[in-house]
């Protein structure tokens, strides 16, 4: 059996637990609905279950969808839970900008962006579509977060990705704890020509009213286009309109 295929069984058992959550499955059942032997289908769930997938009930020995599938639905709804509550502000900001804006959420050791606008202006630097994930630091909503969280957990997501930084050019982590400590005395995080060349992203952490950490806010253009004055204009406008927006 082939890896491909593999996985393609095993995500059609998940699939027929799924829609058998309510009451739950035996093996014979999957192996019935699948058309598989049984020791196949007990190979694929035991794999699931490893992965926390599905869920085996001691008593009943019927399997359920597990607790990675609800980390799942309650991930999957808090992004459409925030990009429909600040797709208005990332509107606001590039209508005020002129330029694309972004929003990031954190996922593991990751950024995901689930809201983008277009702004006016001729040239958009489009960094990044929405569904993209990438690790914590390298784009300018990523970095503002990272500088807001206390120095221990910045430095924690900053080894565990290490290895993951090489695969952007000249992106070490000494230059992301200089690029950090800027961005704490800002007030905003800058980046640049690392995810995508010759683009230039400010970023600003995008907090709750009790001052909990949500996701991060940037504006991404051309680097000819955000010169340094630039920088601070938009991460002012950025801030401005996200004060507005919670205070409504």
């Amino acid at each position: 059996m082939t890896q491909s295929s593999s996985i393609q069984k095993a995500l059609r058992v998940l699939k027929t637990v799924q829609c058998h959550h309510e009451e739950g499955l035996r093996l014979t059942d999957v192996c019935r609905e699948q058309g598989l032997e049984k020791p196949t289908a007990l190979r694929l769930l035991r794999e699931l279950s490893a992965q926390g997938l599905v869920v085996r009930n001691v008593r009943s020995k019927k399997y359920y969808l597990g607790d990675y599938c609800r980390k799942l639905g309650e991930s999957l709804a808090t992004q459409s839970s925030l990009s429909v509550r600040y797709g208005p502000l990332l509107r606001r900001i590039s209508d005020r900008t002129e330029d694309a804006s972004f929003l990031v959420i954190l996922q593991d050791l990751d950024t995901l962006c689930i809201g983008r606008e277009v702004g006016t202006y001729p040239i958009q630097a489009l960094a990044i579509p929405v569904g993209n994930r990438q690790p914590i630091g390298v784009g300018a909503g990523g970095l503002a977060m990272l500088a807001s969280f206390d120095e221990d957990v910045t430095e924690q997501y900053l080894k565990l990705n290490r290895a993951r930084f090489l695969k952007y050019k000249s992106l070490t982590l000494e230059q992301l704890r200089v690029r950090i400590a800027r961005a704490r005395k800002r007030g905003y995080a800058v980046i640049g020509s690392h995810a995508v060349s010759k683009v230039t992203g400010v970023g600003v952490t995008l907090m709750s009213k009790e001052g909990d950490v949500l996701g991060g806010i940037s504006v991404a253009a051309l680097d000819n286009r955000m010169t340094q004055k630039r920088q601070e204009a938009v991460a002012q406008m950025i801030r401005e309109e996200m004060n507005r927006f919670l205070d409504r």
